[in-house]
């Protein structure tokens, strides 16, 4: 069962304070990640929603690091680094990664508002990853992308509901939010690379995704791969892909490589054993069978039909 902690919303004033202000560190390891560009232990999540008792925190520090993140309302936090005392305001919309060992507090917070907070730890040897470290470690104060809203709002939904797949979502969800917020903290300069390369938005993703199919139908091509052109979980980017563009990744590039058979069955005297090969099936009988189930004939009846309609 996933640990989540729904602070305020629905929970009694007082479990919720002596859910947030125990001594016991909640250190146990509830989702773990692991993918090509990094490895994520989260060890909680919370949504604090309530009044000003509920926001505040006692002094504390742990060996990980911790999102907090205002939905609305704001919190005065402050955070030791190297004996100085840094103390900054995170409004709604804004967002502070803290990062481990180092002691924080929040003194001061609105009368009302909510605060989502992610403990967690990573490791990883990709560039632009490492660069966001060194921004977090500076002790800022950023604004919250707008492209990573929704990840908010879906696990939300996803907490309120009994589901065994719960972690699996979160956990899919949990990665994109963090790479957004990475990418959102990283100096200009280099967020002009990275966006380049991984654009924030789904219609984008989409984009690069089939622009890729396009350039590559012809060779294997795996969830994975097309996972790591776009930063996401490959569970994630598959379901993303279906909901955005009404179809299976599998079932688009055998769309796009049948697609490529035709206008070769139609306009080239290539035999249809080469047609198949050219457009990555060495099976000759299961591109037969890809043929007519996507245009409704075999690959000889289809080239037969394309010729007599281009002599009349």
């Amino acid at each position: 069962m996933l640990d989540v902690y729904i602070v305020g919303d629905d929970m009694n004033q007082e479990i919720s304070r002596s859910i947030l202000n125990s001594h016991q560190p909640m250190n146990r390891q509830i989702i773990k990640i692991e993918d090509p560009y990094m490895k994520l232990d989260v060890y909680w999540i919370f949504f604090r929603a309530g009044g000003r008792d509920i926001l505040l925190s006692k002094k504390n520090k742990h060996t990980f690091y911790e999102l907090q993140l205002m939905l609305d309302g704001f919190i005065c936090q402050t955070v030791e680094k190297e004996n100085k005392i840094f103390t900054t305001t995170i409004e709604a919309g804004n967002f502070m990664i803290i990062p481990p060992n180092h002691y924080h507090q929040v003194t001061e917070a609105s009368d009302s508002g909510t605060r989502f907070s992610v403990a967690f730890q990573i490791e990883s040897q990709d560039t632009y990853i490492l660069a966001a470290i060194e921004q977090i470690k500076k002790i800022l104060v950023f604004p919250f992308p707008e492209a990573a809203s929704s990840y908010i709002q879906l696990m939300r939904e996803v907490f309120k509901k009994t589901s065994p797949w719960a972690s699996k979502e979160v956990s899919n969800l949990l990665q994109c939010l963090l790479l957004q917020l990475f990418i959102a903290v990283l100096p200009d300069d280099v967020r002009g690379i990275q966006r380049d390369v991984k654009p924030d938005s789904a219609a984008g993703m989409m984009l690069e995704i089939q622009k890729y199919i396009e350039e590559h139908y012809n060779e294997e091509i795996s969830r994975n791969e097309l996972a790591g052109i776009v930063y996401l979980n490959a569970d994630y980017l598959a379901r993303l892909f279906k909901k955005e563009e009404g179809i299976s990744i599998t079932d688009y590039v055998i769309r796009m490589r049948i697609k490529k058979a035709s206008e070769l069955l139609q306009y080239s005297e290539i035999s249809i054993n080469e047609i198949a090969m050219k457009v990555g099936y060495d099976n000759f009988s299961y591109f037969s069978r890809l043929c007519k189930k996507v245009l409704g004939c075999s690959p000889k009846d289809y080239r037969k039909k394309a010729k007599e309609k281009l002599n009349e």
